[in-house]
């Protein structure tokens, strides 16, 4: 449960498109269901770190140039998880995202203030995520909420703290010294 979730959560990562450099870093709010998880994100580039207490474990995410990691820094270890899912994969297109949205057919359909950016309101729906309402920063054109609604029910994910272009360390989507590393994909493979 543990590793799904912390998986679902860099699911909701931004990452930027292929034609510039883009960073950007902010606090997250994930709620499903009854489930609330407060987490830190950084994005580089095609790399990503998000760190969150997942049942009162610290969990961090970590993509980078060898792969996809859930480390449990406490325990020391990290499990590389392969390729995310499609339904995981994180959202392309950060500096790009209207774009992003309209190659989805998304249709505006309102503007509404969240965390105190004013937004303008896209609608589309995905096969694997169900209908999405994605709430876009008019000044900065970058998503601030994304309300998803699947098959598994609703998940809502709040951005705030939002720093574009933030100075981010390539150390910090490096895995920590001396954790044990499992290969989730190796191990699903030998079964």
């Amino acid at each position: 449960m543990k590793t799904k979730m912390a998986v679902m959560l860099a699911g909701c990562c931004l990452v930027m498109g292929e034609a510039q450099a883009f960073s950007v870093s902010y606090d997250q709010k994930i709620t499903k269901g009854r489930q609330v998880i407060d987490g830190k994100m950084a994005v580089k580039d095609d790399l990503f770190r998000m760190e969150a207490i997942i049942e009162g474990q610290r969990t961090v995410t970590i993509r980078n140039r060898e792969g996809t990691y859930t480390v449990m820094p406490d325990q020391g270890i990290a499990m590389k998880i392969g390729v995310l899912p499609p339904s995981q994969e994180p959202v392309q297109g950060g500096n790009e995202y209207l774009g992003d949205l309209r190659q989805r057919g998304a249709t505006l359909v309102g503007s509404e203030t969240v965390n105190g950016y004013a937004c303008d309101m896209y609608r589309y729906t995905d096969p694997q995520t169900g209908e999405t309402t994605v709430w876009v920063w008019k000044e900065k054109q970058f998503p601030v909420k994304i309300v998803m609604n699947g098959l598994d029910g609703q998940s809502t994910v709040e951005l705030s703290n939002i720093r574009l272009n933030a100075s981010i360390p390539d150390a910090d989507f490096q895995l920590p010294p001396g954790v044990q590393v499992m290969d989730m994909g190796s191990m699903m493979q030998m079964q």
